[in-house]
């Protein structure tokens, strides 16, 4: 695949100073035919007492899903009818992830130490085992790419963000009017499949970039997001795919520490070719 692909989570900084875990989980995979990335943020509210481990479900559940509907799909009928495939690929995930969630559940029922955490009406809804998957709340945002073929699907906030062929950056999910501060739609809701939004396209990306929303408030304009995508397109380009990595990983709990102080989700797929010989036009190297 021509795809270099990346997912890193880190922990954020207000996290750190209140000793509480990364609630973020993120994924990468590429072959010779597709590419897929996932990011999850888990809610950090206190009767999502197991949101980290959902977001770790919701993420790889995601990626499986996934690498099984592209090796099973009907290549014509999905771009006949994506909206069709893609809300069964979703309704997939969110089967999947409720039957993880539950198997974990069983095999880990809540302790004493997490029902003190949590309020009396979710302590009164846990002991009883109403409504458990809320433990586990969780965004989902996952993308894949093929040779024919790209999409998206997300749940929840945070940000899809597309660098097209003449260089521009867009968001190509529609966005949720449900997510707003501090609110936004999750894997554990009863309605979680009318929340899911999707984009497909026959068109080759350039770059895709998934972020948890610890990335997208960490900018106080999208142009200074989109300019951070863009340094990192730059790296990829001009840097070997290990330096690159090691100098956005390294970057990342500055970002947080500066900006949202929040755990912070970044996966994308780069065309490397392409944005290389971008790069090198720009520059003016390809010519001297």
């Amino acid at each position: 695949m021509k795809y270099r692909t990346f997912a890193f989570s880190v922990q954020g900084e207000s996290h750190i100073r209140l000793g509480k875990c990364c609630q973020d989980y993120s994924y990468s995979y590429s072959d010779e035919k597709y590419s897929v990335i996932s990011v999850c943020d888990g809610h950090g509210g206190r009767d999502y007492v197991r949101s980290e481990i959902g977001s770790e479900i919701a993420c790889k559940t995601a990626a499986e899903n996934i690498k099984a509907f592209i090796e099973n799909a009907d290549i014509q009928k999905l771009k006949t009818n994506p909206d069709e495939m893609l809300t069964k690929l979703e309704a997939s995930i969110i089967n999947d992830w409720n039957e993880k969630v539950n198997e974990h559940y069983r095999n880990n029922p809540f302790t004493e130490n997490e029902l003190f955490l949590v309020s009396e009406d979710a302590r009164t809804d846990y002991e009883n085992e109403i409504e458990i998957e809320s433990a586990y709340g969780t965004t989902l945002l996952a993308a894949a790419v093929t040779k024919d073929y790209w999409f998206a699907i997300q749940i929840g906030d945070g940000s899809c963000t597309l660098l097209e062929e003449d260089g521009k950056f867009i968001s190509p999910v529609p966005d949720d009017e449900n997510c707003y501060m501090n609110i936004t739609t999750s894997m554990c809701d009863s309605d979680a499949l009318s929340c899911f939004r999707h984009y497909f396209s026959e068109a080759q990306p350039l770059a895709v970039f998934l972020c948890t929303d610890g990335v997208d408030n960490s900018f106080d304009e999208k142009e200074n997001e989109n300019a951070f995508f863009q340094v990192i397109v730059n790296s990829y380009a001009g840097m070997s795919e290990k330096t690159a990595e090691k100098e956005l990983s390294d970057f990342l709990p500055k970002l947080s520490a500066k900006g949202s102080c929040d755990d912070i989700s970044i996966a994308a797929f780069i065309d490397k070719y392409k944005t290389k010989a971008m790069a090198m036009s720009e520059t003016g190297s390809s010519d001297q």
